[in-house]
């Protein structure tokens, strides 16, 4: 077993100034101001050194309760007075009033002090200025003074949280400022009636989860009279957590379902895939992405299907079925990927660790799943219409925000959302060590020597967090503690409602808290606990600090630095490392970038298991960020796709919002179509009653024909990549397609709308719409990227056919 004193005495090579960021000389510094997208964000300190100046002088000289509020009001009026048009429109004059008001505010409604460097953070947002903040320095507070500021020149803002819970929970705690600012604000999360989420989204601050926001998009997007509509005009975004929201979650299709027409995944396909076997009947890719059948499982298809074709444009569809029961029966793992649940699977997200709410996956997979685990099928779902978090972004007219790990992708915020970012310093000096990864040569022995370093350090009274990437393994390390005697919380996508109460005493003495990803972002880690005394912080200090041990790298470097930062807060002791193994998928990857490890590194361990060869840990950084890279080229691969829909749906949804608004407007189209059947609808229903008829029989069609269109595309985007195989470009064919199949799209609507008037029926003088069909599907869930990373069952056809070819 390691000793604490052991592991102590191990030297960093790096102490941090930052979460996951050494300390730098100039040379470094020169390259990072340089870097596109990063901004040096000291340029406004001495803006902000005079606004501090200031209030401090105006708080030594009066004491009166209540005497702030009066003081800034004159001032806030005058800020009040000035139409602002963008972020940038904040003079150096303004920007000092205003966070000289903002600081006197918060003192006074909250009782908190705020530091320069939330100050600093705040200005550079309003300058347009996305920031990187460390963990514990107030980014929630800072959010709270940018959308006041923004609030108090008359524009909406909208404040996008990660979850249901941070919205509710930073509303209400940030109410006390935004009342003495004379703003009005509001939170809107999941359960929300259509009446709250219209009196919520009038505030001039919501809070909002990101996903929610965007099923409103949608919904209001099928309503069928304007009053019915929640959302107000889009006109500032802060972006809590910016390179999640903006990154990592950019390609979710946030997704709005009625009733399917089509069948479920056959139990025939699912039968077959169960009886495959591992390297003979399929073969599953080192980094665990793609599976695919070898010529002796294609062989077993055709004797299963006796006379079917499975690469001939014939067979297509039931090989995508055969390789997405492959997927689910191979690569998604329960309590990995998904976890069962009251009868239910439900998906995790990799990057967040929680379940992904009301969120399901496409093209049969959640079928498959489901069949897979004998559960009972949900109902398959028919896209209406849906929405990219990316997409949902940019419609904002100004957008900001802040995260712990933004530097890292701020060439990717600039290019993708002309966004740019910058880092804000410390408050107080990040003595956090974090010391050299561990990596061992399986898991198993990667996993004993965390466990051994978790029982060193709790036996000292030092608190622990292990971080694991998956339920699995976080019910897996509760089991080793508890045979060694520890106990432990757990945090996982199981108990995530636990979340906040959890981490919160993550920081008492000997405390052992075992969570995923997810890790309780949003709130702090106080050592000592929550309410802990000073004496009892001392203490915890004194042992230390929290010791954060990250279990395998996370897909991407700033998931792990986003862990490490959960130690060290605001100058406390603490101290993180990485335990991985040349199992983990991090170092599986290294095969497929070239770099072949796994074999040289059996020369190269002790006694425990432990790799010794020096460059190791190098060539992991290298596999992990080619892996990221990867990961981005996949989601720019289908933003590309979903743009050359956007015009069209652009052209639809102008098209519904005439009808919808103008009352005449779908009257007249209605004459034109059936000049006599709308003569014999007017005197039979009266004309004000006629007009709601024409108006619900043309939204009712337009939106059916805009459903049918994206299943359309779908089919077309699921087989493009065939074109590969005439040395086509897939791209290119699938713009010809979109716009091939977009012709004469109106031309469609109409001659449904006049099938439908010429049947409907008028009853004691009411039109029965539904007797002619006419239903709104109201069920909602989100699908997974639709460029799934496993690959499409027709890329892996692709893929396949290529590979027998030659080519």
């Amino acid at each position: 077993m390691e000793s604490t004193k052991q592991m102590s005495n191990e030297a960093p090579k790096k102490t941090r100034s930052g979460k996951g960021r050494p300390m730098v000389g100039n040379k470094f510094k020169n390259w990072l101001f340089n870097a596109p997208g990063v901004v040096d964000t000291a340029k406004l300190g001495a803006l902000v050194g005079r606004t501090a100046a200031r209030a401090q002088t105006r708080e030594n000289e009066h004491h009166a309760a209540g005497g702030n509020t009066a003081a800034t009001h004159d001032i806030l009026a005058g800020l009040c007075s000035q139409q602002s048009t963008g972020t940038a429109d904040w003079s150096d004059s303004e920007l000092e009033d205003y966070l000289f008001c903002a600081r006197l505010l918060v003192k006074e409604s909250l009782g908190m002090e705020l530091f320069d460097t939330q100050l600093l953070a705040a200005a550079n947002m309003l300058r347009g200025t996305a920031v990187e903040m460390d963990t514990g320095e107030g980014k929630t507070l800072v959010g709270a003074l940018v959308a006041g500021a923004h609030a108090l020149r008359g524009r909406r803002v909208h404040v996008l949280t990660v979850n249901d819970y941070l919205a509710g929970r930073d509303a209400h705690w940030m109410a006390p400022f935004f009342e003495r600012l004379g703003v009005t604000a509001a939170s809107v999360t999941e359960g929300f009636e259509a009446v709250e989420r219209q009196k919520a989204y009038r505030a001039d601050i919501v809070y909002v989860c990101v996903n929610e926001l965007g099923f409103d998009v949608l919904r209001d997007r099928t309503r069928t009279a304007p009053e019915d509509a929640v959302l107000q005009p889009f006109e500032v975004c802060i972006v809590d957590e910016v390179d999640s929201v903006l990154v990592d979650e950019a390609t979710v299709p946030l997704v709005l379902a009625g009733r399917a027409r089509s069948e479920l995944q056959s139990m025939d396909v699912a039968e077959f895939v169960s009886g495959l076997k591992s390297d003979l009947d399929y073969t599953v890719e080192a980094d665990r992405r793609n599976v695919s059948l070898t010529d002796a499982g294609l062989r077993r298809a055709e004797v299963w299907w006796p006379g079917v074709e499975l690469y001939s444009v014939e067979g297509t569809p039931l090989f995508s079925s055969i390789n997405v029961a492959l997927h689910a029966q191979v690569l998604l793992q329960r309590d990995v990927d998904y976890i069962v649940r009251d009868g239910k699977a439900e998906i995790v997200s990799d990057s967040r660790g929680r379940v992904a709410a009301l969120q399901r996956w496409p093209d049969g997979l959640q079928a498959a799943v489901e069949t897979k685990e004998g559960l009972h099928k949900t109902e398959q779902g028919e896209v209406l219409d849906q929405l990219l978090v990316r997409d949902l972004v940019k419609s904002f007219a100004s957008v900001t925000g802040m995260s712990g790990t933004a530097v890292a992708v701020a060439e990717y915020l600039r290019t993708h959302y002309t966004l740019d970012v910058g880092r804000i310093p410390s408050h107080k000096k990040c003595i956090r060590q974090d010391r050299p990864e561990r990596i061992y040569a399986t898991s198993a022995q990667r996993d004993t020597a965390v466990v051994d370093a978790a029982a060193a350090a709790h036996a000292t009274g030092q608190p622990v967090l292990i971080g694991t990437h998956d339920v699995a393994a976080s019910d897996r390390f509760a089991a080793l503690l508890a045979a060694r005697g520890i106990e432990s919380q757990v945090l996982n996508a199981r108990n995530d409602s636990l979340e906040a109460e959890v981490i919160a005493q993550a920081g008492r003495r000997a405390a052992v808290t075992v969570s995923t990803q997810m890790a309780g972002r949003g709130t702090d880690i106080l050592l000592g606990g929550t309410g802990a005394t000073q004496a009892g912080h001392g203490a915890v200090a004194a042992l230390g600090g929290l010791l954060v041990i990250v279990v395998g790298r996370f897909y991407s470097p700033r998931l792990d630095a986003q862990l490490r930062g959960r130690a060290g807060r605001q100058g406390d002791p603490g101290a993180s490392v990485i335990f991985s193994s040349m199992e983990d998928p991090a170092a599986n990857g290294q095969e497929a970038h070239g770099l072949e490890l796994t074999e040289s590194v059996a020369r190269d361990i002790d006694d425990a298991g432990r790799v010794t060869r020096a460059d190791v840990s190098k060539l992991l950084d290298r596999a992990q960020r080619l892996a990221e890279q990867e990961r981005q080229e996949t989601a720019q691969n289908s933003w590309k796709y979903n743009e050359l829909i956007a015009y069209q749906r652009q052209v639809v949804l102008a098209e519904r919002d005439t009808i919808l608004r103008d009352d005449g407007a779908a009257l007249k189209v209605c004459e034109g179509l059936a000049p006599a059947r709308i003569q014999t609808l007017g005197r039979m229903l009266g004309a004000e009653k006629l007009a709601a008829a024409c108006k619900a029989v043309m939204l009712f069609e337009l939106d059916g024909q805009w459903s049918d269109h994206l299943a359309l595309l779908s089919e077309q985007r699921a087989a493009i990549h065939l074109r590969s195989l005439g040395r086509q470009n897939p791209l290119d064919e699938f713009r010809k397609e979109t716009i091939s199949l977009f012709e004469g799209f109106f031309d469609r609507v109409n001659e449904s709308a006049a099938e439908t008037l010429a049947v409907l029926d008028v009853v004691d003088g009411e039109v029965d719409l539904e007797a002619a069909g006419i239903r709104r599907g109201t069920t909602t869930w989100t699908y997974v990227v639709n460029e799934d990373p496993f690959g499409s069952p027709s890329d892996q056809a692709v893929k396949w056919l290529l590979k027998k070819m030659g080519r």
